[in-house]
């Protein structure tokens, strides 16, 4: 089983559209994650045509309040939580002050990543699926798999994306009791005219070879 993963989209209150390649890696997949920060339906809409859609709701979801805060979906056997991960602001800012000013540092990732799998721990998943700090991660804490998928746009003033980090989703395919998680760049909306106009075969291997590193089967 292959499920997509998205996360702050921010569609359409600050990205027009979903970069192109979202469509190119989620062609084959089984479902799509969504961790909040949506923003609105329409990217539900537009994603709902490659595969089914569970999201969750984020802190920049107003008039979405018919999606929870948090859920598990099982799939392929195996129980998933997904969640978008903000906390409450009294929390945040200090790092998020940090990371605005000088990158994300050690500062607010952990603690973070801490409080999502408090989150869950009464509901015994065997991954958790986050966004909210709009960068990417795959990792272990306190023995749970966590997948970050970061951001499908880039904000130029905030220095957790920066041009030459990317955008992003992830893909998680489940096989033989197995989890693999994996992130898979996409071109920035900046050369997404090249992408989709001039440049569409190299870009188009680019994409793949990305993902192939990453361990296609």
């Amino acid at each position: 089983m292959r499920i997509g993963l998205i996360s702050d989209s921010h569609m359409p209150t600050v990205a027009l559209r979903l970069p192109s390649g979202v469509a190119k890696v989620f062609r084959n997949v089984d479902l799509i994650l969504h961790a909040g920060d949506l923003t609105g339906p329409e990217v539900i809409e537009e994603l709902e045509q490659y595969a089914p859609v569970i999201a969750v709701r984020g802190d920049q979801d107003q008039g979405l309040d018919y999606l929870p805060r948090r859920r598990v979906v099982e799939a392929g056997g195996k129980r998933i939580g997904l969640i978008h991960g903000d906390r409450p602001r009294w929390q945040e800012f200090p790092g998020t002050t940090w990371n605005m000013l000088f990158g994300q540092r050690l500062f607010l990732a952990p603690r973070f990543y801490i409080h999502v799998v408090r989150q869950f721990q009464a509901d015994h998943v065997d991954c958790i699926v986050c966004g909210h700090l709009h960068r990417p991660y795959i990792g272990h804490v306190q023995g749970v798999l966590i997948v970050n998928p970061g951001s499908t746009y880039l904000n130029i003033l905030d220095r957790r994306t920066q041009p030459g980090q990317y955008i992003s989703v992830g893909m998680l395919e489940i096989q033989d009791d197995m989890l693999r998680a994996s992130i898979i760049p996409l071109p920035e909306p900046w050369l997404d005219k090249g992408f989709e106009y001039f440049a569409k075969g190299s870009a188009e291997e680019g994409l793949v070879s990305a993902w192939e590193q990453e361990g296609r089967p």
